[in-house]
């Protein structure tokens, strides 16, 4: 009939993949050291939130990232609620070579 489907199987693989920006050759890493001085954030400009805890991870550019990381300061993790959190700004110059 029309619009039915058959019920195959559908096989799963036992792992689920790796995701690119957590690979070893992942160009756009976070670097430096720790930034404690929000006001020092540009706008235009990549940074990253981690938990090194759980391993959580945002990004997000410039003044945008400032509100969400005293919010997670405040309230703690995503994954996990812990309060000690890093603020990093992102290595773009792998995408300035494409």
């Amino acid at each position: 009939m029309f619009g039915k489907r058959k019920n195959e199987p559908v096989e799963k693989s036992a792992e689920k993949p790796t995701p690119a920006y957590l690979r070893e050759d992942y160009p756009y890493k976070a670097v430096g050291e720790g930034i404690s001085d929000l006001d020092s954030l540009e706008d235009g400009v990549l940074y990253e939130i981690k938990c090194h805890q759980c391993e959580m991870s945002l990004r997000s550019q410039g003044q945008n990232i400032k509100k969400t990381y005293e919010r997670l300061k405040e309230n703690g993790c995503l994954g996990c609620g812990n309060k000690d959190l890093v603020l990093k700004r992102v290595d773009m110059s792998a995408a300035s070579n494409k």
